[in-house]
């Protein structure tokens, strides 16, 4: 189940912009529907997961800011970003998820 679902999130790396909201939240373009990444992979796992683009942020006058693609996605899906702020990405990773999975069992 582990590579099944690693295997699912690195499809946002793959996935042109335009068609990362089906993959997201399904086909039904609903982010509470349990579909789509949102649902297998939970909603801050799968938005960190896909802020680690490359083209999630652009340089701009030499600041980096989010991509156009990205601030509509994440507007028309109605969910706050949450790589904006301080984050610990490490959190995120497999070896923490597993951990924090096995203790609610």
């Amino acid at each position: 189940q582990h590579w099944d679902m690693l295997r699912e999130l690195l499809t946002l790396y793959m996935t042109p912009p335009n068609a990362l909201k089906t993959i997201l939240v399904g086909p039904e373009g609903d982010p509470n529907s349990g579909k789509g990444l949102f649902g297998q992979a939970g909603k801050d796992q799968a938005l960190i997961f896909m802020s680690r683009r490359v083209d999630y942020r652009v340089k701009v006058n030499n600041v980096l800011k989010k991509s156009t693609w990205a601030v509509e996605l994440l507007e028309d899906l109605g969910v706050p970003d949450p790589t904006d702020g301080n984050f610990n990405i490490a959190l995120y990773s497999a070896q923490s998820l597993r951990n924090r999975r096995l203790k609610l069992t």
